[in-house]
């Protein structure tokens, strides 16, 4: 119940803030970007708090999970669900906050922002799934599975119906092979972030067992 809570409590106005690449920059640096979404990977030292900044909607990945404190413009803060934990992912709305890191350890997270509104009823592009993956978060805007397997482990033909997100939880190494037969490498190391068009592919794990979040945009 609490998790809901938190969920809610973060949905705050786009006002006041700002980019946090221009006033944050010590906490977020840019990953990718293309016209859809904005990749930012933000590091929070102990104790660290950030200036007041501003995202759109988004998926929040959490690399190094631990106790957050977000302070919006009104004064009102909230603080990050106590089950978090790497790999977890969240979806927040649009708001404007402080971020401050109340936990014993370094934070570090990935952002998925999106650039694009919402998409019109009837248009959204749905992805399908493989039985290797299993959903761990929903928004208006996109997907987000987690995905796994040992080595050697095989995936059968998905199709990712528009743009997709992929945070490697661990080193990746598989061989996709496209509708058309061509056989493409996706390597990874652990904790990158990239952004891969809408194909349809299988895959084959090359290297040891690995974790994926991958964000598939409606």
């Amino acid at each position: 119940m609490r998790k809901v809570v938190v969920l809610l409590g973060l949905a705050g106005a786009m006002c006041w803030g700002q980019d946090p690449l221009k006033v944050a920059g010590g906490t977020y640096r840019l990953i990718a970007e293309n016209d859809e979404v904005r990749l930012l990977e933000g590091n929070l030292p102990v104790g660290a708090k950030t200036a007041m900044h501003t995202h759109p909607a988004l998926m929040a990945v959490m690399l190094e999970a631990g106790l957050t404190k977000w302070t919006m413009p009104d004064g009102k803060s909230v603080q990050s669900a106590p089950e978090m934990k790497r790999g977890s992912v969240v979806a927040m709305g649009p708001q404007s906050h402080i971020s401050q890191n109340m936990d014993k350890k370094a934070l570090k997270v990935l952002l998925v922002e999106f650039k694009r509104p919402v998409p019109a009823a009837g248009k959204a592009k749905k992805a399908s799934s493989a039985r290797s993956c299993k959903v761990v978060a929903e928004s208006e805007y996109a997907t987000a599975q987690l995905c796994s397997g040992a080595a050697g482990s095989v995936v059968e033909k998905h199709t990712h119906a528009g743009s997709a997100v992929y945070v490697a939880l661990t080193d990746v190494n598989a061989e996709l092979t496209d509708s058309a037969g061509a056989v493409k490498t996706l390597t990874m190391k652990r904790d990158a972030a990239s952004i891969a068009p809408a194909v349809t592919h299988s895959g084959k794990n090359m290297g040891k067992a690995y974790e994926l979040i991958v964000v598939d945009l409606k």
